[in-house]
């Protein structure tokens, strides 16, 4: 839900990269920082590609840490350059189909819920 509620009109982060989750498949992360034991599951974007690159190269640590910056994250979800900053993020921005308030997100997964544990309920009778 983390990166669900990325994409909502509350987070404040760019629209710019709320919109690039709208478009993104469930493909479109990727595992990094595994060299140092630090495995995340980050969106696939340039930032994330460098990470990578710098890790099969054998980069030191301190070249790791600052190109998964949190300040070049920060600066990226204030300014909207997408491709600046790694992002956390994971395989359910495939299931991002639009930026609703949380309040809206929140009610339909309830109702989604509703319908599932409903149905699921007649199948077992």
């Amino acid at each position: 839900m983390g990166t669900r509620l990325m994409a909502t009109k509350e987070c404040p982060i760019h629209d710019n990269l709320k919109q690039a989750f709208v478009n993104a498949a469930e493909t479109d992360t990727t595992l990094a920082l595994r060299s140092v034991g630090n495995t995340h599951r980050l969106w696939n974007n340039k930032a994330a590609q460098n990470v990578l690159e710098l890790e099969a190269e054998g980069a030191p640590l301190f070249k790791l840490i600052d190109a998964a910056s949190g300040d070049k994250a920060e600066k990226m979800y204030k300014e909207g350059d997408i491709d600046l900053g790694v992002v956390a993020c994971g395989q359910g921005v495939g299931l991002v189909k639009d930026i609703p308030t949380v309040k809206e997100l929140l009610d339909r997964t309830m109702s989604e819920a509703e319908e599932i544990i409903s149905r699921l309920s007649r199948i077992s009778k």
